[in-house]
């Protein structure tokens, strides 16, 4: 699959995937075997519920694939203090494996225009994961904000040092191929834009026009799913 002159094999596809396994009944057994097919693919990361972070991080321990440690999920309405508490546990348990941290921004000071603390919310976790030496990725729940607030979203962001602006929790309604556009054009080209949040359109036509938006990595509870649909049918796709 060829789109915009780049060449997405089932290998860079993979690399490409946040698996994510949030639901919150989520079992023992099915975090491990989560794990077991990350492996298998290959993706950037897997990304649990906080309780399951230590044994996420045992079963990819010696891969390279990172665990993905979520921080004020899904609702982001939590004081920055303890924004700031809860990443520095997670990032304990890590145990200095691969990891990095995707929070949640305080949507409603975002909406109030409160620029400034959503901005400051933002960055005292950035340092927390840089400090570590891990990405750190601002969930901004793209569908319940104005095409200005995702606008003001990403360049807050930016100003507190991301490296990814995130669409959605998945539990916020679902982004548009619009919103990934607008955050692209947004954000400089070294901020990463991440499409999750899929929804129930076709995700595999879904991730396609993602990616031609300008998404670079993807989150995803469908990701085998996916990644096997792209191969089987959409191989030799090409998008100018």
């Amino acid at each position: 699959m060829i789109i915009k002159g780049v060449e997405y094999t089932k290998e860079k596809l993979a690399s490409m995937v946040d698996y994510a396994i949030l639901n919150p009944d989520t079992q023992e057994q099915q975090i491990r075997e989560a794990c077991a097919i990350a492996r298998q693919y290959k993706f950037k990361g897997v990304h649990p519920n906080p309780y399951w972070v230590p044994l996420v991080a045992q079963e990819l321990e010696g891969t390279g694939i990172e665990t993905g440690l979520v921080v004020s999920f899904p609702f982001g309405a939590n004081p920055t203090s303890f924004k700031v508490n809860e990443a520095k546990e997670l990032v304990k348990m890590l145990n200095k494996r691969p990891g990095c941290i995707d929070m949640v921004t305080n949507i409603g000071r975002l909406k109030d225009k409160d620029y400034d603390l959503y901005t400051r919310d933002i960055a005292e976790v950035v340092k927390v994961g840089h400090d570590a030496g891990i990405e750190v990725k601002a969930i901004l729940e793209v569908a319940m904000l104005t095409d200005d607030e995702v606008k003001a979203a990403c360049e807050c962001a930016v100003e507190a040092g991301v490296d990814f602006v995130k669409c959605s929790t998945g539990r916020g309604g679902n982004p548009s191929i619009k919103h990934v556009k607008i955050m692209r054009e947004t954000v400089p080209p070294e901020v990463g834009v991440k499409f999750s949040g899929y929804g129930g359109y076709n995700p595999a036509q879904l991730t396609i026009m993602a990616i031609a938006a300008g998404a670079n990595r993807l989150g995803t509870r469908r990701a085998p799913m996916i990644i096997d649909e792209l191969e089987a049918y959409y191989k030799d796709l090409v998008i100018e």
